[in-house]
């Protein structure tokens, strides 16, 4: 199991990198990366049910992966190709694949925790299963009111709702004493929602906290916040630079979540380049197939 999740955070990274250089020939349009938070999205989505619902914000592609949707479609609609997940229209943004409960993805940052919350509602209260909704969001977003406002709503009506925050400590370029206060698990316990903070360059752990966080959702049920502390060790988006000089990005490399997974596992280097060959080749595959489709989004 735990190889197996080092596989799909290596799966993400390669993916990601082949899609910047598509983009950068101009195959697709706008890209958020994923790269030095990959340890999130599969962590928490190994300790999820299959049923379990998932909401995510805009950088998106390793959730999307995690959750399970198929590359083929996932890369089509990177690319704006017809046989995309929503037809090549909606782009790297706006992601949905029901099949897999993975529901939406958010360009606005905070809009997806109060769609989430009312997505929570339903569960509890027109399902009326023990599932629950998960949604992601960075730190930054904690400072916006779709997010206040969101979670208020969670707060009130008690639903089953786990907030997974990001917190890369960054808005794009901006720091964040420019936007944060306090720590995020203080902002949540301001709404009488508790939650605690994990290192979130670490699948295992992870894991682990969700396992505990989502037994306790589904008893309960009530929301719950997991702050995942993590570092974004690439740009913000594509066709936006990096401020950060190379001696920062370096130190913060350091705590790479593949490299301290492959620590954690004690894989060899052959080991490492055999699921890095085994990963190229299933995107090299995906992005084939996806290109084979050859129609571009609104000519059909």
């Amino acid at each position: 199991m735990d190889l197996a999740l080092y596989k799909t955070m290596l799966l993400i990274r390669v993916l990601e990198a082949e899609l910047q250089k598509l983009c950068d020939l101009g195959e697709g349009a706008d890209l958020h990366f994923n790269k030095g938070q990959e340890a999130i999205a599969v962590g928490v989505c190994a300790a999820l049910r299959p049923t379990d619902y998932l909401v995510a914000h805009h950088r998106t592609i390793a959730h999307a992966v995690a959750k399970g949707v198929p590359l083929v479609p996932l890369v089509a609609e990177v690319l704006g190709l017809r046989a995309g997940l929503s037809k090549g229209r909606a782009g790297e943004m706006h992601l949905s694949y029901p099949p897999k409960r993975f529901m939406f993805s958010f360009q606005l940052v905070g809009t997806c925790v109060p769609v989430a919350t009312g997505l929570a509602w339903a569960v509890k209260n027109y399902k009326k299963t023990d599932d629950i909704v998960v949604v992601f969001h960075g730190d930054a977003a904690t400072s916006n009111g779709q997010w206040n406002e969101g979670v208020n709503i969670a707060a009130i009506q008690q639903v089953p709702l786990l907030l997974i925050c990001e917190n890369n400590d960054l808005a794009g370029n901006v720091r964040s004493p420019y936007y944060l206060p306090c720590s995020v698990v203080e902002r949540a316990r301001g709404f009488a929602i508790p939650g605690h903070s994990v290192d979130g360059n670490r699948v295992d752990l992870i894991q682990e906290a969700v396992n505990l966080a989502a037994d306790w959702i589904r008893h309960s049920p009530r929301p719950y916040l997991l702050e995942c502390m993590t570092t974004r060790l690439s740009k913000h988006k594509q066709g936006q630079g990096d401020i950060r000089p190379p001696e920062e990005l370096a130190e913060l490399a350091l705590r790479d979540p593949l490299l301290q997974e492959e620590r954690r596992l004690g894989l060899s280097q052959t080991q490492v380049e055999e699921v890095r060959a085994e990963a190229e080749s299933m995107v090299s595959e995906a992005i084939q197939a996806a290109r084979s489709t050859g129609v571009p989004a609104g000519l059909i």
